[in-house]
């Protein structure tokens, strides 16, 4: 079988992992580099970890399993009749296309939006690590995870950090949750700018409702944005990213979506974990083995500066506490979904007893 995956992130690099060797894989990526771990961007911008330690897999990695890396090449055009990839580099022919492109990071629309960064690629991570090094400190757009690793990790590293969010509340979590995290990334040297709205920026700072905050270095992280145009420009159904159905199927024959750019049940995954996941599943379907991806559980890791904090399920509504470090969320008597703080180990039992329905103590 010619399977081809366009886009060498987590999903793809995974897929691709898991089939060689069986199909005849090809890796479509516009990028001229192998696969690099975007999680781990922020700490090396920290200068926790060296560039080459962001490559988990060299070329001869690939060329050792059988997968043609076709680095530097964009994917055109999926012709869903003649069942061919068209790309800048000329035509693959496919019996199964799996689209992974991933996504972008949002930017902030506010007058002077040149003056602000964002993080998503090594790029990215390059130019605001170059800045860095010669401000000595950062302005941070957001409150959700990618905002929190990169606040954490450069603070821990002894640069003045300050945090600007909308908000109240971090990762969409509840105030008391919320106020913990702030608390512990407080005391590694983030300041925080909370229910703050950015109105604009220039070259020395940000313009918020709530006044002005020095800064030459500013990075927005918050959001991203589903990379989906391959799939429109090919007549593919797409929302807010390529929308999929319970076997990742899009809305053209043998053509298929996983992580960040796809959308199922009007959630994206959001997280390397969840298309990692997802590339397992498909993996195993396109084997024609049975096998299921519970879209309506969702869990991440994550650690801010040395302070660890995992999301479990569903967390909404009133939790209850388990201890000092554990908030549990139920429906009915079912325990449903649980943040961990701190002791991250210990989050590894709880997802499986979240998602086997087995008893909490």
């Amino acid at each position: 079988m010619q399977l081809v995956i366009v886009g060498n992130g987590p999903g793809g690099v995974e897929l691709a992992k898991r089939l060689a060797g069986e199909f005849n894989v090809t890796v479509v990526e516009k990028e001229n580099i192998p696969h690099y771990s975007k999680p781990l961007l922020s700490h090396h911008i920290a200068g926790f970890i060296s560039e080459e330690k962001l490559f988990p897999y060299s070329r001869e990695w690939y060329e050792e399993r059988g997968i043609n890396l076709l680095l530097g090449t964009e994917a055109k055009l999926v012709d869903r009749l003649r069942k061919v990839l068209v790309t800048d580099k000329g035509e693959i022919p496919y019996d199964a296309l799996v689209i992974a492109t991933g996504a972008r990071a949002r930017e902030l629309e506010v007058p002077g939006k040149e003056h602000i960064l964002t993080l998503r690629t090594l790029n990215d991570a390059k130019l605001i690590k170059e800045r860095l090094e010669e401000e000595g400190e950062i302005t941070i757009l957001g409150g959700g995870f990618i905002a929190l690793e990169l606040a954490g990790n450069l603070a821990k590293a002894g640069y003045t950090v300050r945090l600007v969010h909308r908000g109240r509340t971090l990762l969409g979590l509840d105030r008391d949750l919320s106020e913990r995290i702030r608390v512990e990334l407080e005391g590694a040297g983030v300041e925080f700018h909370l229910e703050t709205n950015a109105l604009g920026a220039d070259e020395e700072g940000l313009k918020t409702d709530r006044g002005y905050i020095k800064g030459r270095l500013k990075v927005c992280a918050f959001g991203i944005v589903p990379n989906r145009e391959l799939a429109l420009k090919s007549g593919i159904h797409a929302g807010r990213g390529i929308l999929i159905d319970d076997r990742f199927r899009t809305s053209a024959r043998d053509v298929y979506a996983i992580g960040d750019c796809a959308e199922h049940g009007g959630v994206v995954g959001g997280t390397a974990k969840a298309a990692v996941g997802q590339a397992k599943v498909l993996a195993n379907l396109l084997r024609g083995a049975d096998d299921r991806y519970d879209f309506s559980f969702r869990s991440a890791f994550f650690k801010f500066a040395d302070f660890g904090v995992a999301i479990i399920g569903k967390t909404k509504g009133p939790g209850s506490w388990l201890g000092e470090d554990t908030k549990v969320f139920y429906e009915g008597e079912s325990p449903v979904g649980a943040v961990v703080l701190g002791n991250v180990k210990k989050a590894f039992r709880l997802e499986k007893a979240i998602k086997e329905g087995l008893p909490i103590d």
